[in-house]
């Protein structure tokens, strides 16, 4: 597994691009997914180190996406994005096996540090 290779899935497409841009910069290699039938795609045919999903997705969220990476017995770390407040879905999120989770807006220096700490 490459622990540098990170799946970033978010529909917010400028956002999306904005984490993709930073973390390349920080030295990882990034795919990134706005829906989640391509970012189960993506997980089908690579290996990450890392997946941050945001939770609200226009297919499904990123609990379900979460619940596929831990069923194929993956190491895969995963981080859940929520909204402020959704702390319900964080909890849960946890319970299905989430390594951390993240408050939206994120400060990508935040998500980097989250990132190294896992």
């Amino acid at each position: 597994m490459d622990t540098n290779k990170i799946l970033i899935v978010e529909d917010d497409v400028v956002f999306c691009k904005l984490l993709t841009r930073f973390l390349t910069k920080n030295n990882f290699e990034v795919l990134d997914a706005q829906a989640g039938k391509s970012a189960l795609n993506l997980i089908e045919n690579n290996s990450f180190g890392i997946a941050i999903l945001d939770y609200r997705l226009p297919d499904m969220n990123g609990i379900d996406i979460l619940k596929k990476i831990k069923s194929q017995g993956s190491t895969t770390k995963v981080v859940l994005m929520t909204r402020y407040g959704d702390e319900g879905i964080a909890n849960k999120a946890v319970e299905e096996g989430a390594d951390a989770f993240v408050s939206k807006p994120i400060n990508p220096t935040e998500l980097l540090e989250v990132i190294r700490g896992l």
